[in-house]
């Protein structure tokens, strides 16, 4: 029991200091992460490959709608 509140102790005081002192991105909410998940899923189940051109263009596009949205 102790060994467990030592770690869990340490692991909130480094989550504490690195949060206050370095610029850490936000974790999107569970919604957004489960469907980029699904959408990795789907790519690799349906064995559909993208060339290089249209994963930028993929990429800038929701880059853009990020930016819009926020």
């Amino acid at each position: 029991m102790f060994k467990f509140l030592l770690t869990f102790g340490a692991g909130v005081y480094t989550g504490i200091y690195v949060s206050q002192n370095y610029e850490v991105p936000r974790v999107d909410d569970p919604k957004k992460l489960v469907e980029r998940a699904n959408e990795k899923f789907r790519e690799l189940v349906d064995g559909k490959k993208n060339t290089p051109v249209d994963q930028i263009v993929k990429d800038i596009k929701k880059e853009a709608k990020k930016i819009l949205d926020d």
